[in-house]
């Protein structure tokens, strides 16, 4: 948590608004996220209220922000990362926030879209304690999402729809753990313990998250990459909430066994955390164009033969990037537990 908190004001650009990633080596910033600057306005907030010192003017944070609420890198379900912000801090922009959400429902705008968009969309309706109407149909679409094998599809349409990532898996989660936890849907808990029971029996031996899954079969289709945003940040968020939810230790085990990882429990047997760079590195991942080799090779054999052909380390590399949410979400998840 100290390295999030001295590392992210060195990602903050004079603007307001957070980069989209640094560089190991290199002293500077690259692009701008709207996406990652709502993200990591939580995880400073949650810091903040935590009792640590943050070095951030957050009030900035949030009002620059909702002025990029029409910019065009602004996806339906950042609108439910805008909820969630206006909910942790003074409320900007609630109302118009909220109309734009029910518009997006509306126009089922959510349902060719990543499945975690679904679930921001139910945590920030969730935190702003919106109209009934809108949490409900927001969740439902959410359960409408989940696979037989207790999974979440990648999507509610499209080719894809079968083969999730690991980000969709842990919002839906969260999404699922906090509808649970408040009583917004009575199916809610059960969709979340098959949710979270699925996700144990599939981390992997160094307590590493894979990333690519087949969500009929409820089987991995491709390990890399591994983000240590999954490890230190992500599954934390979604796990000790549930865990706190179920009042069930196991997951919290799991998200503890995850952080491991970061420390040279890993493929390549590399310490993660760089604190004179301020950095995490990003991610292990397999290398170009081995990679995309190696994804769909997976991808046709599980629909084929329910296997992966390609598993293990190989060509294997590290991404010694850092992306700002990736510290944001580090802080959600551990300030004030």
């Amino acid at each position: 948590m100290r390295l999030a908190l001295e590392g992210l004001p060195r990602m903050q650009l004079p603007s307001g608004l957070f980069c989209l990633e640094r560089r190991r080596g290199d002293p500077g910033t690259h692009g701008r996220s709207v996406r990652y600057t709502l993200m990591t306005y939580l995880g400073l907030a949650t810091a903040a209220k935590g009792g640590r010192e943050v070095a951030i003017d957050l009030e900035r944070v949030e009002t620059v922000a909702l002025r990029e609420v029409d910019s065009p890198e602004v996806a339906p379900g950042d609108l439910g990362l805008y909820a969630w912000v206006a909910a942790r801090g003074s409320r900007q922009g609630e109302e118009e926030i909220l109309e734009r959400i029910r518009s997006a429902l509306a126009a089922d705008a959510l349902d060719d879209r990543d499945g975690m968009e679904i679930a921001w969309i139910v945590l920030g309706v969730a935190a702003l304690e919106g109209p009934e109407p809108l949490v409900a149909d927001a969740l439902d679409k959410l359960l409408r999402n989940v696979a037989p094998s207790g999974l979440l599809y990648h999507r509610l349409l499209g080719r894809r729809r079968r083969f999730p990532n690991f980000a969709t898996q842990i919002y839906g989660l969260l999404a699922l753990s906090t509808a649970a936890r408040v009583g917004l849907d009575t199916r809610a808990r059960a969709a979340a313990t098959t949710l979270a029971d699925r996700l144990l029996a599939l981390q992997l031996p160094d307590g590493g998250w894979p990333w690519l899954f087949d969500a009929d079969r409820g089987t991995i289709v491709e390990r890399y990459e591994v983000y240590s945003v999954h490890q230190h940040g992500m599954a934390p968020m979604g796990l000790l909430h549930f865990a706190e939810t179920a009042d069930d230790e196991r997951y919290a085990d799991a998200a503890r066994r995850g952080v491991e990882w970061l420390f040279g429990r890993n493929d390549l047997q590399l310490d993660m955390v760089d604190a004179p760079e301020g950095m995490i590195y990003r991610s292990i991942r397999r290398a170009r164009p081995f990679d995309r080799l190696a994804l769909y090779a997976n991808t046709a054999a599980s629909i084929a033969i329910g296997r992966a052909p390609v598993s293990g380390r190989l060509r294997l590399e590290l991404n010694d990037t850092c992306r700002p949410y990736e510290l944001g979400w580090l802080l959600e998840a551990w300030a004030g537990r």
